[in-house]
């Protein structure tokens, strides 16, 4: 029965190994279709709907060109294939049919063979392969997805070759067009619409030009016509008049004849009247109609000339016009390349200026640099001496706790230290004053230079005004003088009685008089007293005198009233000149007491200033006291420091470094005047740049309105352009990290997928060790019930024939579910590695397997051991496959985790490119409001500059009129002296002028440097976006580290389950033989547990159970040790210790060392 049974079996297990040996040279090509098709299927459906999303986004607007469709394999296409493997193996029926006929025909031997009692054994029911529900979700989503997969294919390759289409279409507009790609549709338009219009106007003046040359051939031909036709009547009536003359002298025949040619009518019509008048022909009649004709021909002759007279009129004047319009198209063309040779010159001459500005800007920017290198070198050197400081002040500290615990063994010497370091501190506050007092000396020191300077200024005009009022109160002795001159000769010559009818005229000095009375009295001056009492001595004898009107003398007579007018007038022009002297007089006097204020200001200004040197004597002399004390202390200091001969070399290398820290400072300090006069040469390059600006836009008049934009665009994408090229590396190493995080999303998932794959192997590996272990269970009892129950043998025979068969269709789907397993580890590894070389190592592994198995059937001697090692082999698997899926937890909350925190580096990815966008909108911002400031600017520049210019011209004007009144008025000194007043006030205007002309300069010089502190502003805003850029990469690259790490402990955890799967192999090989052997392992299994059972109670050991179990398995001990040696898991270890017990025959002391070492490891 069991060697039937055997045989049937090893029948099977060789078909079924020549099945595989078939089946092995197909599998590769499946294997690699099976790959790709698991990869689409284990994908999630968001991401194949995100696929399709690409592809109807890539028929609108492709970005970048895909993989080629072609290069697709032919196994990929889904609606292709039509023989597709069936998922779910049958088994046939021919491999079925032989245990039963074997057991049919061998009834009869098991029942004389099989001896022992019997008992009803519960039949368990077959147990169909179950599918997990997340299989069954895919393979929907498959079946949905199988239909629509011919149009996606057909859709992408549609759009891929759009995509190609595109690629030369761009390619051909980068190299014929100024466009770079489809994108910008708005370019596109605006060159075919330029296109459009350079057509249009090209053939708009085709037209005009092909219908003025139409029109003047016409008129052309018209006059040639008319010329040809005026010059054929000429020649006729030529040829008349002789004719007529003729015929007049000759007969009537020969005057027929002579008329006949002059026009086919009026032949006709003679040849009538003469047919007519042949009959009754006489000279009288002929005479008065030949004179009427002669009159109609002289008629037609005057007619005709007139004609030819107009015609030729008409002929100069079209030949005029011809000419006039081919001079016209001369000089518009001359103008055209005139107006074409001035452009290109502009254009070129722009260009240049362009060129020499932006090198001048470069060679700035380049300065610049250099001062900003030069000043984060003086930073670095400013740190380090910082660092040097500190580390003097740890030095310090440290000597001072020295000096501490040396007072205090000396308690008299603390208080001393304590004052010398109080005095240190002092002096140290004392040299940062100085410092700060040195500072305000030199600021007070400067402010007196300008002081100066401007007292020296105010000193000189002081002296002009003085020189001025000198000698205008010497024009005012002498005019003084001169009016007494005249009094006196008035009075001289004057009688009493003539002054009555000067008494009128006489009121108005009077009047005169008074009124410098007033000025002299507000002005308060006492020399004008005499004047005016001269003035009034004379006019007071007209006045007592009223009284005799009437009463004059004959010496009245003498002086002629023309002479009295005369000085009248001169004694008025004298009394306004000397009114619009004392005016200037009280404005150079009030000049003078603003002058004074200032000057009271001054000096009040210059006592702060001595009060200040005053302060700075009293803080030098503290100084000094400080020093003295400071030198006391020193010589206490140096006492104390014979006893310590270290702290002295300590203190003496302080020292040494403070004096570098000190030159140190010293090059800062030169290092920053370097900078001013750096920052000084700037704005003198600035404002020459500026200047040569505004030149340009003097020079460029009459080309600014078309080159302005292009200018201003220009520098605007020269300032845009760095920053640009830095967004842009930016964006692309942003874009970089997304794909990698997108990759290794897919990756993770991909991972997901597998582990989903790996538990359903699980829980397959455990329902097959559920179902051996069931087996092996049914199996023991069948031989403890055959022992005990021999009359019940056919019945357990038909009972164990049924469970043969279900193990052998449980055997077969354990195959079909092994050789699935295989298959899709090959896929996974083709994934992973992405190497067909494994597949032939497993192959080969595959032929090692079979020998083995080959080399296990022949031996069969140890199968209660093999037994035993198995169930605990099982247990351990067991054990194993509980940590591997508690490792696969594990993994997975990682994973998820991983997840996690890659969503959140997203939305912090997300976060800062919105934060990045936000803050190049703000950079543009800035730009665009430093822009427009800097044009405020320079429309404040040019405002100024216009104003410069228009009190210069003023100046020039006042000049002008200024040496034209001196001209005019050379023999006039006082109209000289009031254009000087005049000169005087105008100068004072335009230096007040000049001042706020300064003043705007100096207020737009201040808003250029907060301009460039704005630009440095955002220069510092776009480092801090930088270096928030470089932590988002330092974190993505921790992310990408741990992602290593757990990449590494993945690939640790495969590695487990590799060897869990060889071990897997092994045990479902020793399973084979197992059961392949099954009958008489358990018959002799059945014996030999009875036999030991007896042997235990009763006898003994007999001798053949001990050469039995002389004869020990080699291969299986082999196969134990190297799995004892490979596992590094103490209880997989400790598990193993009984299997080689069972083979080496260990004592219980012998098991207890094994596990000793091998828990001591």
């Amino acid at each position: 029965m069991f060697q039937r049974l055997r045989g049937a079996i090893d029948a099977r297990i060789a078909e079924e190994q020549a099945r595989q040996k078939a089946t092995t040279p197909t599998t590769p090509a499946r294997s690699s279709s099976t790959t790709r098709r698991s990869n689409s299927r284990n994908l999630s459906p968001s991401k194949r709907t995100a696929r399709s999303k690409d592809a109807d986004s890539s028929k609108t607007a492709p970005a970048g060109k895909g993989p080629d469709p072609s290069e697709f394999d032919p196994e990929f296409v889904i609606g292709e294939e039509e023989d597709q493997p069936s998922r779910a193996g049958t088994p046939r029926p021919k491999e079925k049919a032989q245990p039963t006929e074997a057991s049919a025909e061998n009834g009869d031997g098991k029942k004389e063979e099989t001896e022992g009692p019997t008992a009803e054994v519960e039949e368990k029911p077959e147990q169909p392969p179950e599918i997990p529900p997340e299989a069954k979700l895919r393979l929907r989503r498959l079946d949905k997805l199988e239909p629509k997969y011919t149009e996606l294919l057909r859709s992408y390759r549609i759009a891929h070759a759009r995509v190609g289409a595109i690629e030369a279409f761009e390619s051909s507009l980068r190299e014929y067009t100024p466009l770079t790609s489809i994108s910008d549709t708005g370019a596109f338009v605006e060159y075919l619409g330029q296109l459009n219009v350079k057509s249009d106007m090209l053939m708009e003046e085709l037209k005009r030009v092909s219908k003025e040359r139409d029109e003047l051939n016409k008129k052309l031909e018209d006059a040639e016509k008319r010329a040809k036709e005026a010059t054929d009547e000429v020649e006729t009536l030529k040829s008349q008049a002789p004719a007529t003359n003729e015929a007049a002298q000759d007969d009537s025949t020969t005057q027929t004849e002579s008329v006949a040619p002059s026009s086919p009518s009026k032949a006709s019509k003679q040849t009538e009247t003469t047919e007519e008048t042949e009959d009754f022909f006489s000279y009288d009649s002929e005479l008065p109609r030949l004179q009427s004709q002669l009159q109609e021909s002289e008629e037609k002759i005057g007619k005709l000339e007139e004609e030819n007279k107009s015609l030729k009129n008409e002929l100069s004047t079209a030949q005029e016009s011809a000419q006039s319009f081919m001079q016209n198209l001369e000089t518009t063309t001359n103008d055209l390349n005139t107006f074409k040779d001035t452009h290109q010159r502009l254009s070129k001459d722009a260009d240049d200026r362009e060129k020499e500005l932006n090198n001048t800007i470069a060679d700035l920017k380049s300065k610049v640099d250099s001062a900003e290198g030069e000043l984060q070198k003086h930073k670095d050197t400013h740190d380090q001496s910082e660092k040097t400081i500190a580390e003097l002040k740890a030095k310090l500290d440290s000597t001072a706790k020295e000096l501490e615990d040396l007072h205090a063994d000396k308690g008299e010497k603390i208080v001393e230290n304590d004052q010398v370091q109080e005095l240190q501190r002092r002096i140290e506050e004392l040299q940062g004053e100085l410092s700060q007092l040195r500072e305000t000396h030199a600021k007070a020191e400067k402010r007196n230079d300008t002081m100066d300077g401007l007292l020296s200024k105010v000193r000189e005009q002081l002296k002009t005004t003085e020189t001025k009022r000198d000698s205008a109160l010497a024009d005012l002795e002498q005019a003084k003088k001169d009016l007494q001159k005249a009094n006196d000769e008035k009075k001289t010559t004057k009688p009493e009685p003539v002054q009555l009818p000067q008494a009128t005229p006489a009121q108005a000095p009077q009047s005169a008089a008074a009124k410098k009375r007033a000025r002299n009295k507000k002005n308060k001056k006492g020399g004008n007293g005499p004047a005016a009492s001269g003035a009034l001595t004379p006019e007071a004898t007209p006045s007592e005198a009223g009284d005799t009107e009437g009463l004059l003398s004959p010496r009245d007579a003498e002086f002629t009233p023309s002479q009295l007018e005369d000085a009248l007038k001169n004694v008025a022009q004298l009394k306004s000149d000397l009114e619009e002297k004392a005016a200037a007089i009280d404005e150079l006097q009030t000049e003078v007491a603003e002058k004074a204020s200032s000057i009271d200001l001054l000096k009040k200004k210059a006592k702060d200033q001595e009060d200040m040197q005053e302060e700075i004597d009293t803080l030098r002399q503290d100084l000094l006291d400080y020093g003295l004390e400071h030198t006391e202390a020193k010589d206490k200091v140096k006492r104390l420091q014979a006893e310590k001969a270290a702290l002295q070399e300590n203190l003496s290398k302080l020292e040494a470094e403070i004096a570098e820290l000190k030159t140190s400072k010293a090059s800062q300090e030169s290092s920053q005047q370097e900078r001013e006069a750096l920052t000084a040469e700037f704005t003198e390059l600035k404002s020459k740049a500026e200047t040569l600006k505004i030149d340009l836009s003097v020079a460029e008049k009459l080309a600014a309105s078309r080159f302005k934009d292009l200018t201003d665009m220009r520098e605007v994408l020269q300032k845009a352009q760095p920053e640009l090229t830095s967004l842009r590396k930016e964006v692309a190493e942003l874009r970089t990290t997304k794909d990698e995080l997108t990759s290794k999303t897919t990756e993770v998932r991909r991972l997901e997928n597998r582990e989903k794959d790996l538990r359903s192997e699980i829980t397959e590996y455990r329902s097959q060790l559920s179902t051996k272990e069931s087996d092996i269970k049914t199996l023991n009892d069948k031989i403890k019930q055959e022992t005990s129950q021999r009359l019940a043998l056919e019945e357990t025979n038909r009972k164990i024939q049924r469970d043969l068969q279900n193990s052998e269709t449980e055997r077969e789907d354990v195959i079909e579910a092994r050789n699935k397993v295989a298959t899709e580890l090959m896929k996974a590894k083709v994934d992973l590695k992405a190497s067909r070389g494994k597949v032939q190592d497993l192959e080969e592994e595959v032929a090692k397997l079979t020998r083995e198995v080959g080399s296990l059937r022949e031996e069969i001697q140890m199968k209660s051991a093999q037994s035993a090692s198995a169930q605990d082999f099982v247990s351990s698997m067991q054990d194993q496959v509980q940590e591997m899926s508690t490792q696969m937890k594990e993994v997975r909350s990682r994973s998820e985790s991983l997840e996690e925190e890659l969503a959140d580096a997203h939305r912090l990815l997300s976060e800062r490119g919105r934060e990045a966008e936000t803050m190049r909108r703000l950079l543009n911002d800035a730009q665009g409001r430093a822009e427009t400031r800097v044009r405020e600017m320079q429309e404040r520049l040019d405002l100024a500059v216009e104003e410069r210019e228009r009190a210069e011209e003023q100046a020039s004007t006042f000049s002008r009129r200024r040496a034209r009144e001196l001209e005019e008025l050379k023999q006039k000194v006082r109209d000289a002296e009031r254009a000087q007043a005049r000169a005087v006030e105008d100068k004072e205007d335009l230096v007040i002028s000049e001042r706020e002309l300064r003043k705007q300069t100096e207020d737009l010089e201040r808003r250029a440097a907060q301009a460039s502190e704005e630009a440095s502003e955002v220069r510092l805003a776009m480092s801090q976006l930088r270096d928030a850029l470089d932590e988002s990469e330092k974190q993505a690259h921790e992310l990408e580290k741990e992602k290593s790490d757990l990449r590494r402990a993945f690939d640790e955890t495969q590695g487990r389950m590799e060897k869990l799967q060889k071990s897997s192999k092994t045990m479902s090989d020793e399973l084979r033989t197992l059961k392949t052997r099954g009958p008489e392992s358990v018959a002799q299994s059945s014996r030999s547990s009875i036999e030991s059972s007896r042997s235990r109670i009763a006898s003994p050991i007999p001798k053949g159970g001990g050469a039995v179990a002389e004869a020990i398995d080699y291969v299986y001990l082999k196969n134990v040790l190297l799995q004892f040696l490979e596992q590094r898991d103490k209880k997989y270890q400790q598990q193993l210790i009984p299997v080689l017990g069972m083979l080496l025959h260990f004592d219980k002391k012998d098991e207890q060392k094994w596990m000793a070492a091998v828990s001591a490891k």
